[in-house]
This record gives structure tokens, C-alpha cells and sequence, in this order.
């Protein structure tokens, strides 16, 4: 019995992502008295499963998480169907473009932050807001040549808020891949000309809001679609100590490539060819027979 509603919770997780996941969310509408609201324009980054419980992750690190009942559920509709009952039993309705997701009969709903080490304000005091035009860039570039660890990567980097705010996730695989670095390039490898083009790109990106909310974006949520520089395949992958997803093309963000390690890229990589959502779903589904 609970070998069948953990697939049950599965099956739900794995209809979220495709119905979710790389989407801007028009409204979160959650019943519960939750600390953190999920704001429009956001985008899914992640549906995650533990036993009986979904995670729906947001690009910038808010988690909403369902605990669900036996006869709880999560329903998916086009934004032209009627919703029925679920219409004023949910608890949790959350609308993208075309589609409209409900949870219904989750014992516990609640938000808070995803953890990450790198952005804790116990570890020091924020840095530079890069969204701000009078920030001093030349103070950005010289926090990331002389970053603490020396072999940590630059996309790890980019997410630290020690160094620089303002940087999401959308933004880190955007900003990657137009200055063609690899995201496991040590930090420690790129010259202050190199941290110069990519601190002013960033902020040229977020003061003008660039990617704008319906912006073509070149990686981010194109996984196995063609690279509009190179023409190569977008990778999915899951990257550094947080664990964040990333988007990039190995054919052509090659800067620094020979200071990363094409092992770990590789097992952590969706294969070529397999949607996200499915890859994960069949993965959990063979951690739970074995664990059964």
C-alpha cells in the first residue's frame, strides 16, 4: 500500500514538471498562512519527491511544499477546463501560461527558502547589488579574483551572495553562455578582463530586466533543443554544493573547459534525447524498488 501511493505521489511529481517546470507563474494562490508568497514571473525550476511529499522550487530558491494525504492530490487542467470541486477545495492553485495546477488534500503546506550555504548571511555580509546603477562593478570583479576558494566554479560563484546580488538562476545560465564559459570553470582561472565582461554583462542583464518575463532565452529550459549560437544540444544538469539546476551547451561555452571536471558534468547530466521530467521520474521510481 505504501509502495503504491509513493507512485502515486510520483506520477503527480512527474505531471507537475512537464506541466510546470522552465514556465513564469501568472498567480500562486495558497489558502495557508505561508512566510514566503511565490511572486509572478518567477519560473519552476524544479518539482522534487520525498515519500509523501512534493516540492515545487522556484528559480530564486523559494520552495513550496505539499505533504500529502492518501486521497490528496495534485490536478493539472488546461486553463479552458473546468476545475469542478478542486475549484474550492484547493489549497494551493498556481496558473503558467495554458495551464492551471491544484493541490487538494495536503495535510501540510508551507514555503520557506531553499537552502544554500553560499547565499547563508551567517557566512558575511551581502555585496554589491548589481541591479543598482551606481554600484561599483571594479569592487564586483575584485571579489571574485580573490574569492576564498580558489577552485570553486564560476557558476557557483555567481549564486554567492558575499560577492554580488541580483544574480538568479535564469540569469547565471543566461549569463554563462553569453560570454561562453564553462559553468565548471575554476574561478581561479579567469583573468580580470574575463571578470569584467561578465560582471557588466550581468549588470547590464538586470538593469535593464533582461531576460524580459516572454524574452526567447538562449539555454535556460531548453533542454535537447538546438543552441542558437552553435547549433549543439542544450544540457540539463545539476550543479555544485546547493545542488541548482542548470542549463548550458557544452559545444560552445568551452572557455576554460580544461580547469573543470568533465566527470562529474557527465554523471549528473539528463542524457541527450530524454525529457527532464521523465528522467527523473524513472530514477526515482528505481531508488524506490530497490529501497522496497
Amino acid at each position: 500500500m505504501i509502495f503504491a501511493f509513493v507512485n502515486t505521489t510520483q506520477r503527480q511529481a512527474a505531471s507537475l514538471r512537464v506541466a510546470l517546470i522552465g514556465r513564469r507563474i501568472l498567480s500562486c494562490d495558497i489558502k495557508n498562512d505561508v512566510s514566503i508568497l511565490p511572486q509572478v514571473g518567477r519560473v519552476v525550476e524544479e518539482v522534487r519527491v520525498y515519500g509523501r511529499e512534493i516540492e515545487i522550487v522556484w528559480d530564486d530558491g523559494v520552495v513550496l511544499r505539499t505533504k500529502m494525504r492518501i486521497n490528496g492530490t495534485w490536478k493539472i487542467t488546461q486553463k479552458s477546463e473546468r476545475l469542478g470541486r478542486a475549484q474550492n477545495l484547493g489549497q494551493v492553485k498556481i496558473e503558467v501560461d495554458g495551464r492551471i495546477a491544484v493541490c487538494v488534500g495536503a495535510s501540510e503546506v508551507e514555503t520557506h527558502h531553499d537552502f544554500d550555504p553560499k547565499r547563508h548571511p551567517i557566512l558575511g555580509r551581502h555585496g554589491p547589488d548589481l541591479a543598482d546603477p551606481t554600484t561599483d562593478l571594479e569592487e564586483c570583479i575584485s571579489r571574485i579574483l580573490s574569492y576564498e576558494d580558489a577552485d570553486a566554479t564560476i557558476a557557483e560563484v555567481l549564486l554567492d551572495q558575499r560577492v554580488m546580488r541580483g544574480i538568479g538562476n535564469v540569469f547565471r545560465c543566461e549569463l554563462l553562455w553569453s560570454c561562453e564559459l564553462h559553468p565548471w570553470a575554476k574561478v581561479s582561472s579567469l583573468t580580470r578582463d574575463e571578470c569584467r565582461e561578465l560582471v557588466g554583462i550581468a549588470a547590464e542583464m538586470l538593469q535593464s530586466r533582461i531576460p524580459q518575463p516572454d524574452a526567447t532565452l538562449a539555454v535556460y529550459g531548453r533542454h535537447g533543443k538546438s543552441c542558437q549560437r552553435c547549433n549543439g544540444q542544450v544540457r540539463v544538469t545539476h550543479h555544485g554544493e546547493a545542488n541548482r539546476v542548470l542549463y548550458w551547451c557544452a559545444e560552445c561555452q568551452v572557455r576554460h573547459a580544461g580547469t573543470s571536471s568533465s566527470r562529474y558534468v557527465t554523471e549528473h547530466d539528463t542524457p541527450p534525447g530524454v525529457h527532464p521530467a521523465e528522467f527523473i521520474y524513472l530514477s526515482e521510481l528505481e531508488k524506490t524498488r530497490k529501497s522496497g
